[in-house]
């Protein structure tokens, strides 16, 4: 499946596309990169891309 995300990293907005296998798959990705980058996601949501 394919994500539109958007949100804040840290304090910048940012809207990207990412392939996961689900919901939790794609937030965890997120957060795993944001734990090792030492940054913040603030203000983040997904949604299904329609032509996926």
């Amino acid at each position: 499946m394919k994500f539109k995300c958007t949100g804040k990293w840290n304090g910048e907005p940012f809207e990207r596309v990412t392939e996961a296998e689900d919901e939790g798959d794609c937030y965890d990705h997120w957060h795993l990169w944001a734990a090792i980058g030492n940054a913040t996601i603030t203000d983040f949501v997904m949604e299904v891309c329609a032509n996926d």
